[in-house]
């Protein structure tokens, strides 16, 4: 197993995009994924993936001993992160992946409400809440909401 000396500062071996032929699937969803504006953790959450699926299955590339290996998304991890992501099930037919497709429509026909989308959204809007908070102390946190109280009085 290759190890890497972080303290080297040399970095880890990149994929060149010469020498790997990607899977279309995780080209589409990468592209939706960052067009959505989610971090990869409120996908994963919103899906109920793990995280380092969430990101193979985005970047197509899983590593091995050190060195990258194109991977190519399992039909079920394909049809919910699509789901998350709005990607009709016409897109991964198109794609030759007819299995995911089904899954995807299959998950769209038995879900009422709510949806993944919504889901996903209210993932996105927790994290940002978070992050906003971080930003405050919570004397500050505090006094705004005493402020707030005395305002509504």
């Amino acid at each position: 197993m290759a190890l890497h000396d972080f303290t080297s500062g040399s970095e880890p071996p990149q994929p060149s995009s010469d020498s790997m032929q990607l899977p279309a699937e995780s080209l589409i969803l990468n592209a939706t994924y960052k067009k959505s504006g989610l971090t990869a953790a409120d996908l994963a959450a919103a899906t109920g993936l793990s995280l380092g699926a969430t990101r193979i299955a985005l970047s197509g590339i899983r590593y091995r001993d050190g060195e990258p290996k194109v991977t190519v998304p399992p039909d079920q991890t394909l049809a919910l992160l699509a789901s998350a992501l709005g990607i009709a099930p016409a897109v991964l037919s198109g794609l030759g992946r007819d299995r995911a497709a089904e899954l995807l429509a299959e998950a769209k026909s038995t879900v009422a409400a709510p949806d993944l989308n919504t889901t996903a959204a209210i993932a996105a809007r927790e994290s940002l809440t978070r992050q906003v908070l971080a930003v405050f102390s919570t004397d500050e946190l505090r006094a705004e909401i005493a402020r707030r109280t005395e305002s509504e009085r």
